[in-house]
């Protein structure tokens, strides 16, 4: 695409109508009014600001540009500030420029696929070079660079209501700051209110347990022994069993008496009978044969002796078997009556259900436990104790500035009214680079020019490395010779003797050199894939004359690759420009 007219009328800072022919190359437009740069995008690239820049006191205020698509044929765009686009189309014929349309998306559907254009904002944002484009410029007030263009009265206006949508934003957020205080001390008051309730619930869960610590670890014990007693008992039982077995086969031994053992009452009566013989025939050595009797009488009453012992042995025996018969149930009933007893009283049947029964209470210990920890840790809380005092205040607060907020109703955003604000000073929106942070810069035009060349900035960088080393030891006298990037895509620049440092590093006047070279570089790249029209509002003015100079020879040879429209307020050197205009 290339424009070959800018027509004007009733434009401020311009004559009151007018049309500027402008050609290809370098074009060289000689003036002072800073809204020519404003008139030329315009049509191109409308922007709300426009009519407070162009528009004269009395109007209507109306431009317009010629531009050549892709085929060539002759277009004209026209815009009346206040009223739309129209799209007009050379009649070869007639020779004169019938309407084509006036419908908006046609018009940039137009500039997109008949010559070429990136977004708007993309063109504005970069084939066009604004007065404060040089660091040391954009660090300046917009307002001071484009004062003509404040409006007062309106900018006093936007600063009332500034300062009253910033206390109704301030409100907003102390009501946001109040709701997420009392989000804080409710929060704490129910994790109080949570712990408490758990420590009564174990707390009441154990209560209502029979047993003590105890008695539980008795009884668990003895579940535990169970078995083992019962097999213990069941051995013993057989043992006495079998004893009792042994016991009834034994024959039962009866001991009659003595006294009517013929053998004793024989042996006495024959004893006696001899004794009294050898009495009466006095002859004592016959008492000896007596002995033969007695013996037989002291032999049954042995042998009764006997049988009564083993009758009484029997008798013990039997007692002793029936006594640990006794002792043996009484035990078994004895040690099986707690673990009985706590079965019963728990309504299971076995020692391991109950065993469960005292794991699960020990579960509730230990819950009981943390929860009455966890209760003490948090009324260790300072916010708990400042609970009572800052809620009824905190809720006051809030009613009291819902009320106010509710009184001012609704205002605008603080981004609207800024951009309002700048809209009034005559501040240009365009330059979304001007939010970017001065060390970032570098990175930030290389993005974009990658994206409008559809490549990654990793790839673009080396395919400029030879031009920008060339513009930068051009501009800067050597001082700069190489740019290289770090890990985070930020600059590093390196001087003659090796030194180096980071863009932001650099004095004012070589970061404007160097941003000079960098800018440079990537229109003379752009240009020649693109082929657009590059438009500069006397951009370098701040630089010294010299570097003007060299900076005018740079655009000379950018333009042999495509249009290039500078405004400037002293004509260049003669012999650099190809075309050269008056306003």
């Amino acid at each position: 695409m290339q424009l070959t007219e800018l027509l004007f009328q009733k434009v401020k800072d311009l004559p009151g109508q007018g049309q500027l022919a402008l050609k290809p190359g370098y074009v060289v437009v000689v003036s002072r009014s800073p809204t020519l740069r404003v008139a030329l995008i315009a049509p191109i690239c409308p922007a709300a600001d426009d009519p407070k820049r162009l528009a004269e006191p009395v109007g209507p205020t109306r431009v317009g540009v010629g531009l050549l698509g892709g085929d060539g044929t002759p277009y004209r765009l026209l815009r009346e500030l206040g009223g739309s686009r129209q799209l007009m189309k050379l009649n070869p014929e007639t020779r004169k420029y019938a309407s084509l349309t006036d419908d908006q998306l046609e018009i940039d559907s137009f500039l997109r696929v008949e010559c070429g254009m990136p977004s708007l904002d993309a063109y504005a944002g970069f084939f066009v070079l604004e007065v404060n484009e040089l660091p040391s410029l954009r660090t300046k007030s917009a307002a001071a660079v484009n004062e003509a263009y404040v409006d007062t009265e309106q900018v006093q206006a936007l600063k009332d209501e500034l300062v009253l949508t910033q206390k109704f934003e301030g409100m907003q957020d102390r009501l946001f700051k109040i709701s997420e205080r009392l989000q804080e001390l409710n929060t704490a008051s129910v994790r109080l209110r949570e712990a408490e309730t758990d420590a009564a619930q174990a707390e009441s869960e154990l209560g209502r347990s029979r047993w003590s610590k105890e008695q539980i670890a008795e009884l668990t014990a003895r579940a535990g022994r169970a078995a083992e007693e019962t097999k213990r008992h069941e051995e013993a039982q057989a043992d006495l069993e079998k004893k009792k077995e042994r016991f009834e086969r034994e024959d039962a031994v009866v001991a009659e008496p003595f006294l009517s053992n013929p053998w004793f009452g024989g042996g006495i009566a024959a004893g006696v009978l001899i004794d009294v013989v050898t009495f009466f025939m006095r002859k004592p050595f016959i008492a000896f044969f007596a002995l033969l009797p007695f013996l037989g009488a002291l032999i049954a009453v042995l042998r009764w002796i006997e049988t009564d012992e083993a009758a009484k042995q029997r008798a013990v025996t039997e007692k002793e078997l029936k006594e640990r018969e006794h002792s043996i149930k009484k035990n078994r009933e004895h040690d099986a009556a707690p673990l009985k007893a706590a079965l019963k009283a728990a309504g299971v049947e076995r020692p391991e259900d109950l065993v469960s029964l005292f794991r699960q209470r020990e579960e509730v210990t230990q819950r009981r436990d943390q929860a009455t920890a966890r209760l003490e840790e948090l009324r260790k809380d300072p916010e708990l104790a400042r609970i009572a005092v800052e809620l009824p205040e905190l809720n006051a607060e809030k009613d009291k500035l819902d009320t106010e907020v509710l009184r001012m109703g609704f205002t605008r955003s603080v981004g609207d009214i800024e951009a309002d604000m700048k809209r009034a000073m005559g501040i240009s929106e365009a330059k979304k680079g001007a939010t970017v942070p001065e060390a970032e810069v570098p990175k930030h035009l290389l993005g974009r020019a990658a994206e409008l060349l559809a490549v990654h900035p990793d790839e673009l960088f080396p395919q400029i490395g030879a031009r920008l080393k060339a513009y930068l030891g051009a501009l800067t006298d050597q001082r700069v010779v190489t740019a290289t990037r770090d890990d985070k895509g930020l600059f590093i620049l390196a001087a003659a003797d090796g030194r180096s440092g980071p863009y932001t590093g650099l004095p004012p006047p070589l970061r404007d050199l160097v941003y000079t070279a960098l800018r440079l570089t990537l229109v003379e790249r752009l240009a020649t894939q693109k082929k657009l029209p590059v438009i500069i509002d006397d951009a370098f003015a701040a630089l010294e004359p010299p570097k003007r100079a060299l900076v005018a020879k740079m655009l000379k040879g950018i333009a042999a690759q495509g249009q290039v429209i500078h405004r400037v307020s002293e004509p260049p050197p003669a012999g650099i420009a190809d075309v050269v205009l008056q306003t």
